[in-house]
């Protein structure tokens, strides 16, 4: 097997450009084609993911393959190795901006995405239905990216952590500092947000008493939560599938 771990100046020497959120720790480059790549730590989490690039007609590298939800770094470097193994024996590759694993093949839901970059955003823009095959946590990413993006500083919460809050975002001025609670719920189409949900975002607004309180859904929201949202209007929005899409037109 050609592929060698290397440093991180000599991955800095490739010039590969850097999108995403989390630390890399390891590197790696194949001394056979134009890929590298790199394991990731998720401090948010604590698990891993790997990243492999490849090297185009136009000098630049762009996302080849990935995985991540690894639980270790051991096994996230293992599977890169495996990865670029397979390529290697191939002799060739293609660019592919999405992954499926094998478990997501057979299920058909779950789209991998590394790293929440502009080009993510681009192809979601031109394929909004591709909204439903993100994983939550994910969906809880490009939430974020596209609220930075907008000019919030943001904050992803523990995975684990209890309901209401997947993101805390502010706004600050001279003036004033204004504060966001934003709960993200990657349904299917045809599973819209409920009351309780709502019930349960309006229980967390109260006791912390940010700013303001959102609730982003894939979906859409039932009649009851809408009805029970509007009693806090100044308080609590609702975000949709069709306000996704109108938030990916900007890029």
């Amino acid at each position: 097997m050609s592929i060698l771990k290397i440093s991180q100046e000599e991955f800095d020497y490739l010039g590969i450009e850097r999108v995403g959120f989390f630390p890399e720790r390891a590197w790696f480059k194949s001394t056979a084609l134009d890929i590298a790549g790199t394991v990731i730590r998720d401090p948010i989490d604590n698990d891993w993911s790997y990243v492999l690039v490849a090297k185009e007609e136009d000098g630049i590298y762009r996302y080849l393959s990935g995985e991540v939800s690894i639980s270790t770094q051991q096994e996230a470097e293992s599977k890169l190795y495996a990865s670029a193994h397979h390529i290697e024996k191939n002799g060739t590759f293609q660019e592919n901006l999405y992954r499926k694993s094998e478990i997501e093949k057979e299920n058909d839901l779950t789209l991998i995405v590394t790293s929440v970059d502009d080009e993510v955003k681009k192809y979601l823009k031109k394929n909004p239905q591709k909204l439903y095959e993100l994983s939550p946590r994910k969906f809880e990413e490009l939430v974020a990216s596209i609220l930075k993006d907008l000019g919030f500083e943001v904050e992803l919460t523990q995975a684990t952590r209890d309901g209401g809050r997947d993101i805390i975002a502010h706004v600050r001025n001279a003036v004033s500092s204004y504060l966001t609670y934003i709960e993200c719920k990657r349904y299917a189409a045809d599973n819209k947000v409920g009351v309780g949900i709502v019930r349960e975002v309006i229980g967390v607004h109260h006791i912390h008493k940010p700013t303001k309180s959102i609730i982003v859904t894939t979906s859409f929201f039932s009649k009851e939560a809408i009805k029970e949202a509007e009693l806090m209007e100044s308080q609590l929005d609702l975000r949709d599938f069709n306000d996704i899409k109108t938030w990916l037109q900007r890029y």
